[in-house]
């Protein structure tokens, strides 16, 4: 066993002894670590300048595009052996721009988790380490620039900004896949504070009915001017708030989500429930540009922070990504495994020059594979969900075979099941194909992955071959 992950459970072991006070300290001892890492002079500099850029030009933000791709594909072949070997039969004379990116091979998930040390550009020591979730296999170790870290922190905080939420100035609420709490408590305490940044983490891993009065309390306490994090937590906050005609002693500036797709029925809730407008973005810890939801709730391409490409498929439209927040591990044409839906609008009323598209319809393995029906997304599951009475709270779809879904069912009562059975085997057909086999099962609580994330669609087909 590495160093490495003894020194962590040793940390995990003994912060899990510890009373939440002293908890409280060492998340706030940990926070302060990532402030010194994320919010230095570079970030402040490049905060000033994000909240400033003029995004209304799409010339000079192709320049911008342009300049930052030629400069990222120089510097991984000169720093990293694995690109050198990539491209060595690659004139890269004749790459002059963002135009000539298809002169370059596709980079697979295979191909970078085999060669990550080789494609490394900084030392372990210098370099910062950021771990992906590991949704669709082992997790990856990323090295990141400090550099790059804080400009990518200021482009996230510009866009936050522009709601008028100061990061580290103003409290935020969050709910992410931090596994802050590792033992249930018995005084029904579901959070712990980062004192630094003036945020209180809210575990994931206990979100169940029978818990859930006591988060809305305490966010009625704590009243955050942001609430952030996976969407599916929120909504299942926020329907509960509805359901049982709870009054917010609050009205946040913004919910800003990431990590999750965004359905139709999660934006709808927890708009009306807290009073403000819902703000998606998509990046991810391998690196990936930004992909922004603007004022107007449409979402952007965010071209100044990367090359986004789209490759049509039998399955959709799959997202191939080049990231200039990357050099520590360059990432050039990217395959992420996520899925795009592309939009027939060209133009936004919010006049930024940044492509539009309709949505981000998911990873590779969030899917079903039907006969009848093709593959169907989390997106095109909304319009099932958005059907069902509300005494469903959570459905998840797991996928072992080519005719048989299994389906857990969290449900509001333990006799609803029974009395919705058939109605629920009759929308999955009507969705699904009648060809589909459906098993139901009645759960108190779905578990999550271990990041956190809560997958409504569990492909395991692959798995199986």
């Amino acid at each position: 066993m590495r160093l490495e992950s003894v020194i962590k459970k040793v940390v995990s072991l003994l912060y899990s002894q510890c009373p939440a006070c002293v908890q409280n300290i060492a998340i706030s001892f940990y926070g302060l670590v990532i402030y010194l890492q994320r919010y230095g002079k570079t970030y402040r500099h490049y905060l000033k300048l994000y909240s400033s850029r003029d995004y209304s030009c799409y010339k000079k933000t192709r320049q911008i595009q342009n300049r930052e791709f030629i400069r990222l594909l120089h510097y991984a072949v000169r720093y990293s052996e694995f690109y050198r070997e990539f491209y060595k039969e690659i004139d890269l004379s004749k790459i002059k721009s963002v135009d000539d990116i298809e002169r370059l091979p596709i980079l697979t998930k295979e191909i970078f988790k085999d060669n990550l040390n080789k494609i490394y550009t900084i030392p372990s020591m210098k370099g910062i380490k950021l771990h992906t979730g590991g949704t669709t296999g082992t997790p990856i170790k990323v090295m990141i620039r400090r550099r790059d870290l804080q400009k990518r922190m200021a482009y996230l905080d510009a866009f936050k900004q522009e709601y008028g939420f100061l990061v580290n100035k103003r409290r935020c609420a969050r709910f992410t896949g931090k596994n802050i709490i590792l033992n249930a408590p018995h005084n029904h305490v579901y959070w712990r504070n980062n004192y630094i940044s003036k945020q209180r983490y809210y575990s994931t891993y206990h979100l169940t009915n029978t818990n859930m009065k006591y988060y809305v309390k305490n966010l009625n306490v704590f009243r955050p001017e942001a609430i952030d994090g996976f969407v599916s937590a929120i909504y299942r906050i926020a329907k509960y708030i509805n359901d049982n005609h709870i009054t917010l002693e609050f009205t946040p500036r913004a919910v800003f989500t990431t990590s999750e797709t965004v359905l139709p029925i999660h934006r709808e809730m927890i708009e009306k429930v807290f009073g403000c407008p819902l703000r998606d973005q998509y990046a991810s810890n391998d690196g990936a540009p930004f992909i922004k939801q603007c004022r107007c709730g449409v979402y952007h391409e965010n071209i100044d922070t990367g090359v986004f490409e789209h490759i049509k498929t039998s399955r959709g439209v799959k997202l191939i990504v080049t990231s200039f927040y990357s050099y520590g591990t360059p990432l050039i044409r990217y395959d992420i495994g996520d899925y795009i839906l592309e939009s027939e609008n060209m133009v936004c009323p919010c006049e930024a020059c940044h492509p539009i598209i309709a949505a981000i319809d998911g990873r590779t393995t969030d899917f079903l594979r039907t006969k009848t029906r093709g593959d169907i997304s989390q997106v095109a599951l909304s319009m099932l969900i958005a059907e069902l009475p509300d005494c469903f709270e959570q459905l998840q779809l797991i996928q072992e075979s080519s005719q048989a879904i299994h389906v857990k069912v969290v449900m509001k009562e333990a006799s609803c099941i029974e009395e919705y059975h058939s109605l629920l085997n009759e929308k999955l057909s009507s969705y699904l194909g009648k060809d589909m086999e459906f098993t139901l099962e009645k759960v108190s609580c779905i578990e999550r992955e271990k990041s956190g994330k809560f997958r409504m669609i569990i492909n395991r087909m692959e798995e199986l071959k």
